[in-house]
């Protein structure tokens, strides 16, 4: 499903979409069919004592979005106002704990005999949306779902090509794969709630995982100004909701290659956006975006006559009228 809605005058343009994810991929050392698989799970690995054999995030779900098919590349990442930012992705099964809408602190996860140990006050993990970071070369371009999980050592941590990331108060990205070992707990972009479900209940297979992303955060829309530029979005879902080999349920979600996404009866990931792109150039009386004040200009000014458009109110008296008639006149030099 595509869908997309452009609002184009001059000043800016104005992107209204839904997008389905262009690529996805389960990043888990053992998965021997990277791209392809019809499902990924999340979950985590939080042993004690503490020791690196794996990331703490093990199983993770990668998905990207190529944005620049609907919304332009290239503007320039300050240019991109995002208003709205909302990734959903379906369990392809039940899943293996209670819907916890919280941030967990890192210290939950250790035995409650310890000393640094903390209370978990409410029942479940919750499943986290992070942006995405790469090494040994890749980048936000460069990655693609069938790549080798890591050009390193596939044990160890913080060797995975891409991997779950949070951002900086600048829009950088720092690996957040295992925060638990490292001592500090990770804050995601957001956590996964399921519209028709309560905190505290299991969702089943069907239920669509809905990511909110707090744009509010510092750095976070700089980073999303600087994949829109770059024309793709990618993400990582993840969870420390612990699994052991041969559970029966885990935490799983279609990805695009499940034949039910296949023949429609299902989705995968989707991205829903809010955005603006604002001009480039500040020439007073410049409507229509071309960095001059022309006849041109004049047109769209003329067909807000008596409107309350804050593009053409020049002087901000709240209403477009003579006064501004006479001002875009002299910039255009008549």
């Amino acid at each position: 499903m595509t869908i997309g809605v452009v609002v184009s005058r001059g000043t800016a343009q104005s992107f209204d979409v839904t997008m389905p994810t262009t690529a996805d991929r389960w990043m888990y050392p053992f998965n021997v069919t990277p791209g392809t698989r019809p499902a990924g799970s999340v979950f985590g690995y939080t042993p004690f004592p503490l020791e690196e054999s794996f990331d703490n995030r093990d199983g993770q779900v990668i998905v990207a979005f190529d944005t620049g098919d609907l919304i332009p590349s290239g503007a320039g990442p300050g240019r991109y106002q995002i208003d709205r930012l909302v990734l959903e992705i379906t369990l392809s099964g039940p899943a293996s704990s209670e819907i916890d809408v919280t941030v967990d602190d890192w210290r939950t996860y250790l035995p409650s005999r310890t000393a640094e140990a903390l209370p978990d006050l409410d029942p479940g993990r919750p499943i986290e949306l992070f942006g995405a970071g790469f090494r040994f070369g890749y980048d936000l371009l460069t990655w693609t779902e069938d790549a080798p999980f890591s050009d390193g050592d596939i044990f160890g941590i913080e060797n995975r090509n891409v991997f779950a990331a949070g951002i900086d108060a600048n829009g950088g990205t720092f690996d957040v794969s295992s925060n638990y070992t490292a001592g500090f707990t990770a804050e995601p972009l957001a956590v996964a709630r399921f519209p028709g479900y309560d905190a505290g209940e299991f969702a089943i297979e069907g239920a669509v995982a809905t990511f909110e992303v707090d744009l509010t955060v510092p750095g976070v829309r700089t980073w999303v100004g600087e994949g829109l530029d770059a024309g793709r979005l990618v993400f990582a879902i993840t969870s420390l909701v612990g699994a052991s080999q041969g559970d029966a349920v885990l935490t799983q979600f279609y990805l695009r290659e499940n034949p039910l996404v296949e023949v429609g009866v299902r989705e995968a990931s989707t991205l829903d956006l809010a955005v603006v792109i604002k001009k480039g150039c500040d020439v007073p009386g410049d409507l229509d975006g071309d960095c001059a004040t022309t006849g041109g200009d004049l047109g769209i000014f003329l067909s807000l006559w008596n409107t309350d458009d804050s593009d053409a109110d020049f002087n901000f008296d709240g209403v477009v009228d003579g006064a501004d008639l006479g001002l875009i006149l002299g910039w255009i030099g008549l």
